[in-house]
């Protein structure tokens, strides 16, 4: 087993203890929903609890989530508050300037996350709702981000273990053609979603830079293909790369001021 495949399996069994409660899940509940064997489960179980991110249940026949991960949570869940401040005024402005919904969407694993939105003027917008998630290879956001990273690694994380789902019949469902989208999209700077969550919608997504110029999240404008990449992308393109851009100076600037 590679490294890279050793992780993603332990993150799956983070992912399933996160469903439980307090009473935690016996080796039987994590082995079922994670698809691994009883004694790979087992063996990345024990490297959890002696790192303290796993912790025994009173019985010992159970598992739960441990502090040092929640204290991760925690800390995650604070830059992500701070980014949602940080970002708001720039989705009001993309949705007064477009007339479109403007999305902060950040990457969870092999999904696209919604954290934050505004609606747009339009009669006819689309709206979704903040906590909604989409499949990775589906999700114009995630490529934003995705594109910005380790290549090999992206593709792993979305074709490697597990069969991408398949929405239309424009979803990309081929690893290499989907890392020629993620070079393009690096290329141009921005994402292109082309019908492959829904028929007749697409969607724009550009990346937020954070430190060593990786991507932290991503703004999304979806909508009716008619509106989003007719006649062309670009002018929608630009527009939201404009406001990225100035999000992604904002964080450094704060880099920098807390490091001076």
């Amino acid at each position: 087993m590679s490294e890279v495949q050793s992780l993603l399996r332990g993150l799956s069994i983070l992912e399933v203890l996160a469903e439980f409660d307090t009473s935690g899940a016996t080796l039987a509940d994590i082995a079922e929903r994670t698809g691994l064997s009883p004694s790979t489960a087992h063996r990345l179980l024990a490297t959890f609890v002696e790192a303290d991110y796993v912790t025994r249940g009173k019985d010992r026949n159970t598992y739960v989530l441990g502090h040092r991960i929640i204290g991760v949570a925690a800390s995650v869940q604070l830059r992500t508050a701070h980014l949602r401040v940080l970002v708001h005024p720039y989705l009001e402005a993309i949705a007064q300037e477009s007339g479109e919904t403007a999305n902060l969407v950040a990457l969870d694993g092999r999904s696209s996350v919604y954290i934050d939105q505004a609606e747009g003027t339009r009669v006819l917008r689309m709206s979704i709702r903040v906590g909604s998630t989409f499949p990775a290879n589906t999700s114009a956001s995630a490529k934003a981000i995705l594109a910005y990273q380790n290549p090999d690694e992206a593709l792993n994380l979305i074709f490697g273990d597990r069969r991408a789902r398949q929405y239309t019949r424009r979803t990309i469902m081929d690893a290499e053609a989907f890392r020629a989208d993620l070079i393009s999209t690096r290329e141009r700077g921005y994402a292109i979603e082309r019908e492959e969550v829904e028929d007749g919608v697409s969607c724009i997504a550009a990346p937020i830079l954070g430190r060593n110029g990786v991507a932290v999240a991503a703004i999304s404008v979806p909508g009716p293909t008619t509106r989003i990449l007719s006649p062309t992308p670009e002018r929608l393109g630009a527009l939201v790369v404009s406001h990225t851009t100035k999000i992604s100076q904002a964080l450094k600037a704060e880099r920098a001021r807390r490091a001076g």
